[in-house]
């Protein structure tokens, strides 16, 4: 095996300048680096990376941890995390956590023993307080979800969905809709709580009715299922919304399957608009109108905004990075037959 030492003998330099070059240091003339790359080329060297992360109590891992791997909003953020990640040459530990917090805290002692160099939580809900001890500690990044608490230490990557679902209120409205339902979910996300605010604010400051039976919560984690069973209630209603706003794409589906079950036309006899634009939206008609969140630039932006602090960035970097979104309108939403 080429040790370093044959590297630099090679290259008539000194080890050092080799450790130099090998760690990207810019106070290496260009030319010298130039003749210590070719030596590493020549004697085909290979850098013991294990011992030298060792030296610098470095894993070069990063952990990820996310609430569910069923749903498909994580795998874009997965895939902008993963990318950058080989391009930093950084490796990523995927942690299911299934939204056990006696499992996330068992992979966040990853930190505390060295085994990782920084966290991204995905899908980390409001009440999970004990995160704010890793927080004070170590270099941690919340994507998607956040705690109120941990604005102000911890840097959040997310869209605004208070905005989100006060324009999607805006949408139907315009669109002729009165008669405007919601589907969230029986969860602690602050993007939960963030867009039933929205539509209750909107609703309010359009002079709408807030009818309590025009809103219906879906399981925790917004299975297809209990989707289903919310767009059951919802549709049975009387008098009947026209128009439903589910807070994620598979909730919005989910009542599509209701509706034409009962006979209705969607978006004839009723409007549904979705959250999120994954993948499933555009896969059998009617397509879906969602809200397109920026997934694979979220996580691209919480691992850089994570690698920062990991290498002691100066600049702040807490508080809430707001990401931009999108209403992408498609063949889900019409103009209610009668307008009301």
């Amino acid at each position: 095996m080429v040790t370093i030492a044959q590297v630099a003998a090679h290259a008539g330099v000194s080890v050092a300048t080799v450790s130099r070059v090998l760690n990207g240091s810019d106070t290496v003339k260009p030319d010298t680096a130039k003749q210590v790359m070719h030596a590493i080329e020549e004697l085909r060297y290979t850098p013991n990376l294990s011992a030298r992360n060792l030296r610098r109590n470095e894993s070069r891992v990063i952990l990820v941890l996310a609430p569910n791997f069923s749903n498909p909003y994580y795998s874009r953020i997965l895939a902008g995390i993963g990318d950058l990640s080989r391009e930093k040459a950084y490796s990523v530990l995927i942690c299911n956590t299934s939204g056990l917090t006696e499992t996330a805290q068992s992979a966040m002692q990853m930190l505390s023993k060295h085994l990782a160099d920084g966290a991204i939580m995905l899908g980390c809900p409001q009440s999970a307080e004990w995160v704010g001890e890793y927080v004070e500690r170590y270099p941690v990044v919340l994507c998607c979800e956040y705690i109120p608490k941990l604005v102000d230490r911890c840097p959040i990557v997310s869209v605004d969905n208070y905005a989100a679902a006060r324009q999607i209120v805006r949408y139907l409205r315009d669109l002729g809709h009165r008669r405007i339902a919601m589907i969230g979910a029986e969860n602690a996300y602050a993007s939960t709580q963030n867009r039933w605010e929205g539509y209750r604010d909107e609703l309010k400051e359009s002079g709408l009715a807030c009818n309590p039976d025009w809103y219906e919560k879906a399981d925790a984690d917004y299975s297809f299922a209990s989707g289903r069973r919310a767009a059951l209630r919802l549709l049975s209603a009387t008098p009947r919304p026209t128009a439903i706003f589910a807070i994620s794409d598979i909730l919005a589906l989910s009542a599509i399957s209701v509706a034409q079950e009962l006979g209705l036309n969607v978006p004839r006899d009723l409007t549904v608009v979705g959250f999120d634009d994954v993948d499933y939206t555009t896969m059998f008609h009617p397509f879906l109108t969602s809200v397109r969140q920026p997934c694979y630039e979220m996580g691209q932006k919480s691992l850089s905004l994570l690698l920062s602090k990991i290498q002691g960035c100066c600049v702040p970097l807490s508080g809430i990075h707001h990401s931009s979104f999108e209403l992408i309108e498609r063949e889900s939403s019409a103009p209610p037959i009668q307008m009301e």
